[in-house]
């Protein structure tokens, strides 16, 4: 009687969470995506939903009585393991 060993890799997700990247002020940036728009409070937010991602990309522009201000929150992949 031959005893075969083998080993059983659960399938999980290494990171539960996403990721971001936070730019103040961007001076360019670009992606491909459906777009969605907001106006709220005098704030404008923008969803970007990229395109053949589960990523989610906003933009929000404001002004507190003074220059506007622009924020872009990015969300990236996360590192592939080695």
């Amino acid at each position: 009687m031959s005893k075969d060993l083998y080993r059983v890799v659960a399938s999980t997700q290494s990171h539960p969470y996403p990721v971001y990247r936070f730019y103040r002020e961007p001076s360019e940036w670009h992606c491909n995506g459906t777009v969605k728009v907001s106006c709220k409070d005098g704030k404008v937010d923008v969803k970007i939903l990229e395109k053949d991602s589960a990523n989610v990309h906003t933009l929000s522009v404001w002004s507190d009585d003074g220059p506007i201000t622009a924020r872009l929150i990015e969300q990236i992949n996360h590192a592939e393991k080695p």
